[in-house]
């Protein structure tokens, strides 16, 4: 049987959280190690997925791309007085922190953390913005993960995905080579992560391994921009519980909306 989907930018935001959920290696770290979950407005769909209480996902960010056209303040970020404090689950249990490389030292590996992207290139690999001048969150997580073998996983959307290597993109960009007069929002850097990216596609295959699916294309108007389009195959059962659940998933999920103000 075969079967299409089309999903928003919220939905794919909700569906990786759900298989994210699912992944192995992050059910025992919850149950019996440490989670990190760092502020994005991906992985807030994971934190409020791995604890079962929703919140208000457009406070757990940092720096967000919007579309302020009267200032052409696209790349930007959320008022720092309106952030959430970051969150660790500690064998399942949710604790707000204070300090990130005090919490940071207590890993282990069997723990994880979450970092989100904002771009995915043709290596495979993940990156994310810097705005902060000593590289903020990830520049505070890569020293301590990859000295200590800590596993970094990356939620991001195909959305994302760039014609070029995150790498060599890397060596290209960075805040002081870009004229403030000529940029829309904050000038930034890219920062390879490290880490394993999951995507729209490992969730399928965690939430629904019997099935083989398909990217076959992206975008649309209105209500339908930045969407994903998704083509299933697989036996009958399969593929009508996969598409009965993503129903579920769009009617029960509401659209992602910034706070810009």
């Amino acid at each position: 049987m075969r079967a299409l989907i089309v999903l928003t930018h919220s939905e794919c935001k909700k569906l990786i959280a759900k298989g994210l959920a699912k992944h192995p290696e992050v059910q025992y770290a919850k149950e019996n190690g440490r989670i990190f979950v760092s502020r994005g407005s991906t992985t807030a769909y994971v934190l409020e997925e791995l604890t079962g209480e929703p919140f208000r996902k457009q406070h757990y960010v940092a720096g967000q791309m919007t579309g302020d056209k009267k200032n052409l303040y696209r790349y930007g970020g959320l008022k720092p007085e309106k952030r959430l404090k970051e969150v660790v689950l500690e064998k399942g249990v949710k604790k707000e922190i204070e300090n990130l490389q005090d919490e940071l030292k207590k890993f282990e590996p069997g723990d994880i953390i979450f970092k989100g992207g904002n771009t995915l290139g043709t290596d495979g690999v993940a990156g994310v913005y810097m705005a902060h001048p000593e590289g903020g969150t990830i520049g505070s997580i890569l020293p301590h993960a990859i000295a200590r073998g800590i596993s970094i996983i990356v939620p991001i959307s195909l959305s994302r995905s760039v014609d070029d290597s995150i790498w060599e993109l890397s060596q290209i960009l960075g805040s002081k080579t870009i004229d403030p007069e000529f940029c829309m929002g904050l000038p930034i850097g890219i920062m390879p992560i490290p880490g394993e990216v999951f995507t729209e596609l490992e969730a399928f295959d965690v939430l629904y391994p019997d099935i083989n699916v398909f990217h076959i294309g992206s975008g649309g108007v209105g209500d339908g921009e930045g969407s994903l389009h998704f083509f299933l195959v697989g036996e009958e059962a399969d593929v009508k519980r996969a598409y009965a659940e993503i129903v579920e998933l769009i009617t029960s999920e509401e659209p992602y909306i910034p706070d810009v103000d």
